[in-house]
């Protein structure tokens, strides 16, 4: 079996980011981690592996050089190999473009399952499995907590949807998002740091997939609207304080 994890670099959430004179790009401070979310993916790719014999990790991800320090956590994590798709506009890059340059490598690299976090956390699209699942033709689950595997060719997923819980037996190939939840991602061991240290990181040029044009462009970035100065209403008893909020209404915002 083969199971193929997306996952993606994105800026640290304490990175500090500044505008460009131009308001269409930004300024950001060089600190990267892996995509909270991806963690879970990974996580539970490997924990399929370790139950099934002939299994492979492969994990995936679409970005810029940099990204490859990403594919080095999965490794260590567990993954059995990395690859990168590189590119170096990926910052501007909407989830149709992402879905279907995904979707092309693994149609050329040969899966039984994908397994992706829920959402990235830089964007919050969370559409990229639903859309890669679209673009293949084959069964997709989001909101993942539970994930086995049940005989030959089929998997069990429990979804997690508004405080409700869905039960769904698929036919593999398919797609998985997970969420938080569905397990307790591993501290890379020592032996598994080192592995991925010493591993070469094949880099494909995103041209080589025939990739569409990505259909996202920055006209601009704009700051927010300042919030309006908040007041505290005091008083011993609400009576006190619904009476000083009447009087305020009526004297600032003209209501009677």
């Amino acid at each position: 079996m083969k199971i193929l994890t997306f996952v993606k670099q994105i800026l640290d959430s304490e990175a500090k980011i500044s505008l460009k004179e131009d308001k269409r790009s930004l300024n950001f401070e060089e600190r990267f981690s892996l995509n909270f979310f991806d963690e879970f993916a990974i996580e539970e790719a490997v924990r399929i592996k370790e139950k099934i014999s002939n299994c492979e990790v492969v994990a995936i991800s679409l970005g810029s050089k940099k990204a490859q320090e990403v594919l080095r956590t999965a490794i260590a994590m567990g993954a059995d190999k990395a690859v990168l798709i590189e590119t170096e506009r990926y910052e501007i890059l909407d989830p149709s473009y992402t879905a279907k340059v995904l979707s092309a490598f693994a149609q050329r690299e040969g899966f039984h399952m994908i397994i992706c976090g829920e959402r990235a956390m830089d964007d919050e699209n969370g559409v990229t499995g639903a859309l890669v699942g679209g673009y293949l033709k084959i069964p997709y689950v989001g909101s993942v907590v539970r994930l086995e595997i049940e005989g030959e060719g089929k998997a069990v997923a429990e979804s997690e949807i508004n405080g409700s819980f869905c039960l769904y037996e698929v036919t593999l190939p398919a797609v998985f998002s997970v969420r938080k939840g569905i397990n307790e991602p591993r501290v890379p061991s020592v032996t598994g740091v080192m592995k991925a240290m010493k591993m070469k990181i094949p880099v494909l040029e995103v041209s080589s997939l025939s990739p569409p044009t990505s259909k996202t462009q920055i006209e601009s970035y704009d700051f927010p609207e300042k919030r309006p100065q908040v007041k505290i209403i005091e008083g011993a008893t609400p009576e006190e304080k619904v009476k000083k909020l009447i009087t305020l209404l009526r004297e600032e915002a003209k209501v009677i």
